[in-house]
């Protein structure tokens, strides 16, 4: 045999030596391949569900418990705000205790008239308005075991 055909059946048993490394590399990673999907199926999928379910829980009872009745505490004051600026009797009963107390005389306040019909229409729209966003809050942040992934799958 010459050195040409000894070089030629080195060249082709390692060409046959790398295209048996070839496809026990393709078989390892068909395999990681499969283990990766289900350990992610098995074991990734669910604890991101868990863990979303319990970020939106937290996120609701947070807004239900500490942002909504702050929001609705600043609405009722600022509405008693208004309400008070807006009373044409308060200017005068202001005016008659300074005029009294000026003269020594006693001060008399002037029987007050009960609330109108406006004022509670409002406070009930105010109610509804209130209710709907925490309602609509409600819906947006609750768990829907329906929007997730289940672990069987």
């Amino acid at each position: 045999m010459s050195e040409a055909e000894i070089l030629r059946a080195h060249a082709e048993e390692l060409l046959h030596e790398q295209q048996r490394v070839l496809s026990h590399a393709a078989t390892v990673v068909r395999e990681a391949s499969r283990e990766l999907g289900r350990v992610t199926s098995e074991e990734v999928i669910p604890r991101v569900a868990r863990g979303a379910r319990t970020t939106a829980k937290n996120t609701r009872d947070k807004l239900v418990d500490d942002v909504l009745p702050s929001v609705a505490a600043v609405i009722g004051s600022t509405l008693s705000v208004i309400d008070a600026a807006r009373d044409q009797r308060l200017g005068q009963v202001a005016s008659r205790v300074t005029a009294l107390a000026a003269k020594g005389r006693p001060l008399v306040v002037p029987a007050v008239k009960s609330a109108g019909v406006g004022k509670y229409i409002g406070l009930g729209l105010l109610a509804a308005a209130v209710i709907g966003i925490g309602y609509v809050a409600w819906q947006t942040f609750r768990a829907d075991d329906e929007l997730w992934i289940s672990e069987d799958e």
